[in-house]
């Protein structure tokens, strides 16, 4: 099991210094550099001894999707370069967070909101399978969005887009913030990626909770082949990187 942590790009070696296999950068952010910065950047991703496969918050809070006055043409626009720079770092998967984004505004039934959520993730994927990335949709807990806060949301979502390039994450940290049965990823078709935190402080995991064993059996019942991504605050990533890699490739190998 291949373990990595969610960082900016310009943190790829302390990234690997911590012993992680792998780091995770946010889409927003590598979409917004100027193609200097960018080139900049795929220079140094490329010369790194980890890669890029996974690459996480997939838009800007600026952009609110299922707001009337946003269009279609602005969100593949955006799409088009951002994913085509995952691309080109390396990217295979794109985390679907972007909690402000996919909000829906007070006077918004929530009915309305799915369909229009289905109608823009359906469009995301379409982008995506271009550009030869997944989409993975993450469910956030209530105090960051009030649209797919479960498992049982995502895989609705999931399912009412039908697209072979949209699939479902589950996140430890928001599973047991929302107090879920993470038993849920076995019950539900699976996952395509992972991320993992403490419950408290959303912190990177240094110590055996019997929350991560049940989250690994349940992933490992569906078979799963994915990463898992550590999406924690560290004040010592030197120090707690190291424990938290070994710790969590021991709670897999006996999940």
């Amino acid at each position: 099991m291949n373990i990595g942590y969610c960082a900016k790009p310009d943190q790829i070696q302390a990234v690997s210094a911590a012993g992680f296999d792998y780091i995770e950068p946010p889409v927003n952010f590598i979409a917004a550099m100027t193609p200097e910065d960018f080139g900049a950047c795929l220079n140094a991703v490329q010369a790194a001894p980890i890669p890029a496969p996974s690459f996480n918050l997939l838009f800007p809070k600026t952009l609110s999707l299922l707001a009337p006055e946003t269009t279609d043409t602005q969100i593949v626009e955006y799409l088009d370069t951002a994913l085509e720079r995952v691309h080109l770092l390396g990217g295979k998967v794109a985390v679907f967070g972007s909690g402000k984004s996919r909000n829906r505004a007070p006077e918004m039934s929530y009915d309305a909101a799915f369909r229009r959520l289905v109608e823009v993730t359906r469009l995301t994927g379409e982008v995506a399978e271009k550009h030869d990335v997944t989409i993975v949709i993450e469910p956030l807990n209530r105090g960051e969005t009030n649209m797919i806060n479960s498992l049982g949301e995502g895989a609705c979502l999931v399912a009412a887009v039908n697209h072979p390039n949209v699939k479902l994450l589950a996140d430890y940290y928001h599973i047991a913030v929302e107090h879920q049965p993470v038993e849920d990823i076995s019950r539900l078709t699976g996952i395509a990626h992972a991320h993992i935190a403490t419950e408290v402080g959303r912190r990177v995991p240094i110590e055996e909770d019997e929350g991560y064993r049940k989250m690994f059996a349940a992933m490992k019942e569906t078979g799963y082949q994915g990463l898992i991504s550590v999406e924690g605050k560290s004040d010592d990533l030197a120090h707690d990187g190291p424990v938290s890699v070994a710790l969590l490739k021991k709670l897999w190998e006996e999940a």
